[in-house]
């Protein structure tokens, strides 16, 4: 009869070998991200021990997940074929597989990292699903071939060293049937326990936003990402705030001074009627999101290495808002708040949501009015659902499938470049203009994004190698020469054209959510008819569409929660920001931010505000705010714009 005295200790024998390599991966790119980012972390003790404490925990939690198949294994395995040939392949087999597979997230949590400054979340999700594009884009950027000979060299040499702890000695008793289920039931109890227990705001352990995504699991965050793709408002977050009632919707959006007026009585109900200040001037509009592009890149805003000449011209020539910011880190956000005018919601875009059909958007404005309204894009629409989102919300589709092949020149993972894109936009107006139909044309650009590559000879720009600061030089330079094009063209008089960026290239920064992190410009210019002067008043993404109709003098009704801050006083002006799963209100100085388990945190003039001294007031105006748009399907349903 074999000895018992060791069975206790079987399964864990057996989880050795892959606990050794996946806590040693874990706490080496762990140590990694904080030599990566020392400039950013300032040393705290007390900090960092929660860091790495916390780090464990979720650390734990991936590897008990990622075994369980390896455990049911040992568990259902017959007793006679444990510590055998059979056993010793097939675990020999397996733990090839998992040192590649961690490594290779060691080798993409870093490339993530090196593009976000994040660990992984719902970008990454987004990346599983459009592989297409993805393994496109990572294969024109990185030396893809010798990176995964790198892994597999690597995992060779891992293997080499580990192999002999694999398997136990050859007489080590092995338990029966049922003392193995046992232990695996034990076993199962961990990863459960810790589920239900352990989230990502546990590694919130501190105001550095850098240490607390280092504290986090990238398998972990991955998964967690997945899981919670769309948050539920009112069970996540707050909806109440002390004894005092919340402000009503239509106080915060009520501008009866401009002659405003809400059309029912309901008072959840923002639907109302925007007077223009004279007849409506039916111009074309031409509304360029610009991929990544930062305020900062701009010499306006202290940048000295000339990365944006043309705009920086522009910005003199254009009505120019200088305080503006984006409401999230991705296109979908941006794109939502430019269409929809709403505050962003948590979770994913509304873009990429079900239900997203029929909404009171910008594009369906214009087409209440004879416009012809496209939504043009260089890559292939169906990437983060743009083209359904777009093509049920008031537009046409015109994206890389309708470009013929005399009308690119030059393409990349993402799509074409800015002067193909720019081209096609010009040409699609001159139909327009031919059929005598005034139009409204959203465009999409991509070139400023990895792998930033796009034709050569664009002067001392170089083409390929140049990184971000050539991608930026790029879609500057596009910029310029589709004005100088535009310039030709017979509808130029009558054309605003407006360039906004989609986000900035990197949100991530020192606090929870960084405002300076989300500040993108805006250029209206139409030289014909609107004078050139800068706006400094803190302004939104989502109050594109109304600064917009307010120009063209639209008279419409609106479901719209931007505002036009042309006309509104400068001390009811706020703007949103987001990061999926932090929602940001900004007014003045202050930055209030709603985060999931129903609580908040407030800074002001940049510093983290004592809960006993933070604004309620200003608390309360954010989760009103917030609250209501997170119910944008019942109050964003698509209605005539017209009076």
């Amino acid at each position: 009869m074999r000895p018992v005295i060791a069975h206790n200790h079987y399964l864990l024998k057996r989880l050795s070998a892959s606990a050794v390599i996946f806590f040693a991966l874990q706490l080496l790119l762990r140590l990694a991200f904080l030599m990566r980012e020392s400039a950013n972390i300032a040393f705290d003790p007390e900090a960092w021990i929660q860091m790495f404490v916390m780090g464990i925990a979720f650390d734990v939690t991936a590897f008990s997940f990622l075994m369980l198949p390896y455990v049911l294994y040992l568990v259902l395995l017959p007793r006679r074929w444990h510590l055998g040939k059979t056993d010793a392949a097939l675990t020999a087999a397996c733990h090839l597989a998992l040192i590649y597979a961690l490594l290779f997230d060691v080798l993409a949590e870093w490339i993530f990292w090196d593009e976000f400054s994040v660990r992984f979340n719902f970008i990454a999700v987004d990346y599983l699903v459009y592989t297409h594009e993805v393994l496109a884009n990572i294969w024109e950027s990185y030396s893809v071939v010798g990176l995964l000979l790198a892994v597999t060299a690597i995992t060779l040499g891992i293997f080499y060293y580990v192999r002999r702890m694999l398997l136990p000695d050859a007489a080590s008793p092995v338990a029966g049937f049922s003392t193995r289920a046992s232990h695996g039931a034990l076993y199962l109890l961990i990863p459960v326990a810790l589920f239900a227990t352990l989230d990502l705001s546990r590694s919130e352990v501190s105001t550095n936003s850098y240490l607390n995504e280092i504290t986090q699991n990238g398998v972990y965050s991955l998964f967690s990402a997945f899981r919670n793709n769309e948050l539920n408002y009112a069970k996540f977050y707050l909806t109440a705030y002390d004894s005092e009632p919340l402000p009503a919707i239509r106080e915060l959006l009520e501008e009866e001074e401009m002659g405003q007026r809400f059309v029912s009585n309901d008072p959840d109900d923002i639907t109302r009627f925007v007077p223009g200040n004279g007849p409506e001037k039916h111009k074309n509009v031409v509304l360029v999101v610009m991929e990544s592009m930062s305020a900062e890149y701009m010499e306006r805003f202290g940048n000295h290495d000339a990365l944006t000449p043309h705009l920086d011209a522009l910005a003199k020539q254009s009505l120019f808002f200088s305080d503006l910011y984006a409401t999230g880190t991705r296109t979908v956000r941006g794109l939502e708040a430019i269409a929809l005018s709403i505050p962003p919601s948590p979770g994913q875009s509304i873009v990429k949501r079900p239900g997203n059909e029929n909404l009171a958007s910008i594009g369906f404005v214009f087409r209440d009015r004879g416009y012809d309204t496209k939504f043009i894009y260089g890559g292939y629409g169906y990437f983060d659902n743009m083209n359904y989102f777009f093509g049920n919300n008031g537009f046409d589709i015109v994206d890389r499938a309708n470009f013929s092949a005399d009308e690119t020149t030059f393409a990349n993972a993402w799509g074409l470049c800015d002067e193909d894109l720019f081209r096609k936009v010009i040409a699609e107006g001159n139909r327009s203009h031919a059929a005598h139909r005034p139009f409204m044309h959203l465009v999409m650009t991509t070139s400023n994004h990895r792998p930033y590559t796009f034709p050569a000879g664009r002067g001392d720009i170089p083409a390929e190698g140049g990184g971000r600061s050539a991608g930026v030089r790029y879609a500057d330079y596009a910029v310029g020469k589709f004005l100088e094009d535009a310039r030709k063209q017979p509808w130029f008089d009558d054309t605003v054209f407006l360039f906004i960026a989609d986000h900035t290239a990197g949100s991530a920064g020192k606090n929870e959510l960084d405002v300076s992190k989300y500040h993108i410009p805006l250029f209206i210019y139409a030289p014909s008819f609107i004078a050139p002067r800068e706006v400094a008043s803190l302004t939104s993404q989502i109050d594109v569409a109304p600064i917009l109709l307010g120009l063209l003098d639209f008279t419409y009704i609106s479901r719209f929660y931007g505002e036009n801050v042309l006309e509104d006083p400068d001390e009811q002006a706020h703007a949103f920001i987001s990061n999926y799963q932090k929602l940001g209100f900004i007014a003045n100085d202050t930055l209030v931010i709603l985060k999931p388990g129903k609580a908040h945190t407030e800074y002001r003039g940049g510093e983290r505000v004592s809960t006993q001294n933070i604004n309620p007031a200003l608390l309360r105006e954010t989760i009103s705010f917030f609250a209501h748009a997170a119910g944008w399907k019942k109050h964003m349903a698509r209605i005539d714009t017209r009076p």
